[in-house]
């Protein structure tokens, strides 16, 4: 089901009806904020999705917009795990576990690369649209610390005014039919914002510490196979889907727990809330019943140089069990 399916069960539980202009707006408000609140919760039953990419040793990478946050990474030729760590560990005291093959995750950002000509940016879209795309750019600018720019796309091609050392923000307004691309000066593609959602973001990975393999020795090699959690869209259109499917009727309860936390009635916000969250544990448990499971057990290396600590020895190592 779609999001029309949604749009009509809600607006029929909260008296609007969706095919009126301010009140389908309304309607959209309460949609995608449970979608995105629902999402977050867990990686619910159908919103994974595993990916190969070719990579080079020795850089940040920038990974494609409908990548969400990552689970899992290994080698394609080895089959062997890499390690996924956040930006704190490098700068750890010692040595942290796993620092080679490692990938860092950065966060998000706008652009795709980095902007090698600092001057005007370009903007352009497949055809004009009516109306026209408005378009938000903000930035590091000559002379300013940050500038924000506001582009009609009354043109399939359009030139910022001002020059920009580098770019923070590109969004617009409501989803369009073609997607918003961002260049340098010279035809680089830089970023751009796709046409379902409104803003462009893409997931940032240090990839320095992966291993430098020789070419032309295994096809293989540079190749890693990722799994990711797919980028919620924006929901808009009556035919946009949930990245996951089945969870139609848990997002309409999600929009009556939010729309009743508005009108300050937490008694009713509380039992749609349960609902919810009821629902979404028997959808998982439902679609994992039947799975097998397998968990490696591994003991730390550090475990086999020494005895491991137990009750009355505790003088032998720099720290003590607490808690007893």
């Amino acid at each position: 089901m779609a999001l029309k399916y949604i749009l009509d069960q809600v607006g029929a539980k909260m008296g609007m009806n969706p095919s009126t202009s301010g009140e389908r707006n309304v309607l959209l408000r309460f949609v995608n904020e449970a979608a995105t609140e629902l999402y977050h919760m867990s990686d619910m039953a159908g919103c994974l999705e595993e990916q190969y990419f070719k990579i080079n040793p020795n850089q940040t990478l920038s990974l494609p917009h409908g990548v969400g946050q990552i689970r899992a990474m290994r080698e394609a030729s080895s089959h062997q795990a890499l390690t996924l760590s956040q930006m704190r560990p490098r700068y750890n005291q010692f040595n942290w576990e796993g620092d080679w093959k490692n990938w860092r995750v950065k966060g998000l950002q706008t652009l795709q690369t980095s902007l090698a000509n600092q001057s005007n940016l370009v903007l352009t879209v497949a055809a004009v649209e009516n109306p026209p795309v408005i378009v938000n750019i903000s930035g590091p600018a000559v002379g300013s610390s940050n500038r924000t720019e506001t582009v009609v796309m009354s043109a399939t091609s359009v030139t910022t005014v001002n020059q920009y050392l580098d770019v923070k923000a590109l969004t617009k307004t409501t989803v369009s039919q073609y997607n918003v691309i961002l260049s340098d000066i010279d035809g680089n593609q830089l970023s751009y914002i796709p046409n379902d959602e409104l803003k462009a973001s893409f997931q940032i990975v240090d990839i320095s510490t992966s291993p430098w393999y020789p070419p032309n020795i295994n096809p293989l090699l540079g190749w890693v196979e990722v799994l990711y959690k797919k980028s919620l869209p924006q929901f808009s259109n009556d035919n946009d889907e949930f990245p996951a499917v089945g969870y139609d009727n848990i997002i309409v309860n999600k929009c009556l727990q939010l729309y009743y936390e508005e009108q300050n009635n937490p008694q009713l916000a509380m039992s749609y809330y349960q609902k919810a969250n009821q629902s979404l544990a028997q959808i998982h448990e439902d679609a994992n019943r039947g799975t097998d499971d397998v968990v490696s057990m591994c003991a730390h290396p550090h475990d086999i140089m020494n005895h491991r600590v137990g009750f009355g020895r505790d003088w032998n190592y720099a720290y003590r069990i607490t808690g007893r």
